[in-house]
């Protein structure tokens, strides 16, 4: 048997309003979207659904992430770049949180100035690049020199809000939107609380496989972070048949720098893929659209140390109307159809 494990990415609690007691039913409710998603992929490629029978773990962490950021930021202050910048010094945990949110804007932001000219014609791109006698990193004050302080003072420069807003349009959602995706991303790469927290909700669920079962992993956004740090950790030895990512924001370099077993540090050598993903080809698809502002440095392939040559088989598709979202990427024949032939043969899904 092969068992289909899906890790979800940020954003998905329940609303305040949602009783402790139907949280189980929110979980089911987003695991039933994402498996009528990918029916629908495997329906457009010629392939079978999975079946309601099948073993499909969806491990949801959404609750206890949010509530380990609530509980951090109840006790302290919360990621404020600005305060970071030029205010008093802060916790080291929380310095550590700032640094990555400030690493994954500028990470962002730096792709976009320096890569305008292979992107799309958008009504903002010729704002990217700051205008004649705007100031630049040179021409601003250090603040009280802390690392990154650039950042914060650019965000205050014309050309850098409109690269931002350029940022939103393409993204499809607003400028706070963006802001929240980078700060749960860098409360789970920078605070080890919350990353244990994310950890053990998901290899508790990887425990449920019975041994020598083969896994499916499926990982979207911060999900295919948590896959990275999951399987980096051994994944209980579980034999794997297919990693798939969609939307996945490890092509970013401060991302990689964090992961469990990463890069560690700027210059140095791309972050691995998993010893415990299988070393031959295809056994790793990503799905990727360019207009998908998280996963906007893909390729894969290209970002992460492979064991063998194609070893990740990158997908450059449309995820539909709004580009960051899982049902797009599943919905995607392309993308369920090497997921579902893993599924029924638990084999390798071959080019």
């Amino acid at each position: 048997m092969t068992t289909l494990f899906l890790v979800h990415g940020r954003g998905q609690h329940t609303a305040p309003s949602i009783p402790p007691g139907q949280v189980a039913e929110h979980a089911d409710a987003i695991r039933g979207r994402w498996l009528r998603a990918l029916n629908t992929g495997l329906h457009d490629a010629g392939r079978p659904p999975i079946p309601l029978a099948a073993p499909v773990l969806f491990p949801f962490y959404g609750n206890a992430f949010r509530d380990a950021v609530a509980e951090r930021e109840g006790t302290g202050p919360g990621p404020d770049l600005a305060r970071w910048s030029s205010g008093p010094p802060l916790p080291a945990d929380v310095q550590e949180v700032c640094e990555v949110k400030a690493g994954l804007l500028q990470d962002v932001t730096t792709h976009l100035r320096f890569d305008t000219a292979a992107a799309p014609p958008y009504s903002t791109a010729t704002a990217l690049h700051p205008a004649a006698g705007e100031p630049t990193t040179e021409g601003v004050p250090a603040g009280v020199g802390r690392p990154w302080w650039e950042l914060d003072e650019l965000l205050r420069v014309p050309w850098l809000r409109a690269a931002l807003q350029f940022l939103a349009e393409r993204a499809g959602v607003s400028a706070g939107a963006i802001e929240e995706y980078f700060t749960d991303v860098a409360y789970y790469l920078g605070c080890a609380e919350v990353r244990q927290t994310v950890l053990t909700t998901v290899e508790r669920a990887l425990a449920d496989v019975p041994r020598g079962e083969t896994v499916v992993m499926v990982g979207h956004s911060l999900g295919s972070v948590v896959a990275h740090d999951v399987l980096t950790r051994g994944a209980l030895e579980l034999p794997i048949a297919l990693v798939a990512t969609t939307g996945s924001p490890l092509g970013l370099p401060v991302v990689q720098r964090h992961l469990l077993g990463g890069a560690g540090s700027v210059g140095e050598e791309a972050a691995p893929v998993p010893a415990v993903v299988p070393a031959r080809r295809s056994v790793w698809v990503n799905g990727y659209d360019v207009r998908d502002v998280v996963a906007i440095l893909n390729p894969l392939a290209p970002r992460l140390k492979q064991a063998v040559t194609g070893q990740i088989r990158d997908l450059r598709v449309s995820a539909g109307g709004e580009p960051h979202s899982v049902i797009g990427y599943l919905e995607n024949a392309a993308v369920a159809e090497p997921i579902g032939r893993a599924v029924f043969s638990g084999s390798r899904a071959a080019p």
